[in-house]
């Protein structure tokens, strides 16, 4: 009798057990998603885990945070404050907005100033991103590119503080700070203990480890002449982010001429380089943000002769509908072009 007792506790016991695991599996594997608008873009949440709504709403709030303090068009915002400031005073900057700006200093240092964050007062007269965007006159535009020259931020490490050197100087870090959020948005959520999920903002993907089951996150890179729901290709990309810079996303048409947002510090306009897209795929977020805007404005020619020369994963696509992909990438994307309109190429 007293044995069948125990028998009958172990069976219970473990029943428990095996429920108690069961939902602690399920715990773990618990999707949380939602969207948002921040950052001048929808932002799409997929987390996996125990606590993936707090992650999640965690990573919106300090996205919002980081839009607070870095975005040019929020008159609040201490880029907005460090632009009022040009020609004047010095400016204190929080911990990662300095930091952001100083990462964009080097990088227009590195590319002698192709990529460029004092590109603001000549973004701003052309007004792409606005509900009323217009092809500012020649003289104008001359006058707006003599202000161009990230040499004139000046910045002092001791105080975290920055300058701009002259008068009607402004900055605009729009062109690395999704990639930024980006990386953020990772280091939160896994502080929160997700090890599966990603998210979306804007044209930058960035993912943690892979689905519940094993298998990769699969991801179209998006058709720069179809409609925002076909893409080209599918990439996989475990605890990447992918940073997509292209001439289809904000544009308007003026004489039959598409004029988009990505401006090239040579000419005051929008690049025309033989390129619709860029995608960069790296674990720094910021750095596959600034590669993407860097290698379109410099183009067909220098992105296919330097394909496989960069610490990163390159998808570009020119104005023929020829797709060049790195080596580094030919086992993790896969053509999926259900217009039969591109050409995969891979290097020439």
């Amino acid at each position: 009798m007293v044995k069948k007792k125990w028998v009958a506790l172990l069976i219970s016991a473990l029943g428990i057990a095996l429920v108690l695991g069961a939902l602690e599996r399920a715990s773990a594997n618990r999707l949380v998603t939602g969207t948002s608008f921040v950052m001048d873009t929808v932002v799409q949440y997929s987390f996996y885990g125990k606590h993936a709504q707090e992650a999640r709403d965690m990573v919106a709030q300090e996205l919002s945070s980081i839009e607070s303090r870095m975005s040019m068009h929020l008159e609040d915002s201490e880029i907005s404050e460090l632009n009022r400031n040009a020609g004047k005073n010095a400016v204190q900057l929080s911990e990662d907005t300095y930091e952001l700006l100083s990462r964009s200093v080097a990088y227009a240092e590195q590319t002698s100033g192709i990529f460029d964050v004092t590109i603001a007062p000549l973004a701003s007269a052309w007004g792409i991103t606005s509900d009323h965007p217009q092809v500012p006159e020649q003289s104008r535009i001359d006058a707006l590119l003599a202000l161009v020259g990230y040499q004139d931020v000046q910045l002092d490490p001791d105080s975290a503080s920055a300058r701009l050197a002259r008068e009607g100087q402004a900055v605009d870090v729009g062109g690395i700070a999704k990639g930024y959020a980006c990386d953020v948005a990772r280091r939160i959520a896994q502080e929160c203990g997700v090890k599966s999920g990603y998210l979306s903002i804007g044209g930058n993907i960035m993912v943690i480890g892979e689905k519940p089951d094993k298998t990769p996150f699969k991801f179209g890179i998006r058709d720069p002449r179809g409609t925002p729901n076909q893409y080209f290709g599918v990439v996989t990309i475990p605890d990447l982010t992918i940073a997509t810079s292209g001439d289809y996303e904000r544009f308007f048409e003026q004489g039959g001429v598409r004029y988009h947002h990505i401006l090239d510090p040579r000419t005051g306009y929008p690049a025309q380089e033989g390129l619709m897209s860029v995608s960069v795929i790296s674990p720094d977020g910021a750095y596959a943000d600034f590669m993407s805007t860097w290698l379109f404005i410099m183009g067909r020619e220098f992105v296919v002769e330097n394909l496989n020369n960069f610490d990163c994963g390159l998808v570009a696509v020119d104005l023929e509908n020829r797709v060049y992909v790195s080596e580094n990438l030919k086992d993790r994307f896969f053509p999926a072009d259900q217009t039969g309109v591109y050409q995969f190429e891979g290097t020439p």
